[in-house]
């Protein structure tokens, strides 16, 4: 990492992280709520995936703050290498999250783009003059089963905002080996498939035993009943 490119870096977390630190960095307040519905468990972990920023509209920094740790995964590398400055403590991969291993296409208006996708239906409908690059995509369970230190497979919080690719990664997530407390998950409703989408998410986390339990802005809440 040159140093122009380290200097520029910071100064974009200085932008997003400011002098004083906030009560909230999330879009939505999801973060407070987190830490309010956590305010018990000082050392837990967290995935994130389309974590985007160490700060801005982050969920899980609030979370870091408090001692967590855990997985921030997103297909952007300037926003990993981000995180890896400003969240050491994490484990912090540059990669596709799919439903299997294989070469994908991900559409990007920015280097650093908070919207960029490798669902071409998401792409078409939110994105204008994007371009298109081939990457490898992996399957959640391999990159846990990897990246998973300590081996224990239940997580207080997995949180994946992937711009239209959610369900996709959820499907092929084994719920017998990984547990989760909470689920975040993004979900739209601007028109007919992307409703449709939402509701598959629904009926699919409802069938592994995790209930709705609110919504934040573009942001579904589940619960697990089991734990």
């Amino acid at each position: 990492m040159n140093i122009l490119y380290k200097i520029k870096l910071y100064l974009q977390l200085l932008r997003y992280r400011g002098l004083k630190e906030r009560s909230q960095y999330s879009r939505w307040g999801e973060d407070s709520f987190l830490v309010d519905y956590f305010k018990n468990t000082s050392n837990g972990r967290y995935i994130d995936i389309g974590s985007f920023h160490p700060f801005r509209g982050s969920n899980t920094y609030l979370l870091y703050k408090k001692g967590w740790s855990g997985i921030n995964i997103d297909i952007n590398k300037i926003s990993i290498d981000l995180f890896k400055l400003a969240r050491p403590n994490d484990i912090n991969l540059n990669l596709a999250i799919s439903d299997t291993n294989k070469i994908i296409k991900i559409y990007q208006t920015k280097d650093l783009g908070k919207m960029n996708t490798i669902s071409p239906k998401f792409a078409s409908f939110f994105l204008k003059n994007y371009h298109v690059r081939e990457s490898r995509s992996y399957n959640l369970n391999d990159i846990l089963y990897k990246y998973n230190i300590n081996k224990n497979n239940r997580f207080e919080l997995i949180d994946i905002d992937v711009e239209g690719s959610e369900y996709q990664i959820l499907k092929s997530l084994n719920f017998k080996k990984y547990s989760f407390k909470l689920i975040l998950v993004e979900t739209h409703k601007f028109n007919l498939d992307f409703k449709q989408e939402s509701d598959k998410i629904h009926i699919l986390l409802k069938s592994k035993n995790y209930n709705y339990l609110k919504h934040f802005g573009e942001t579904s809440v589940y619960e697990n009943t089991e734990s």
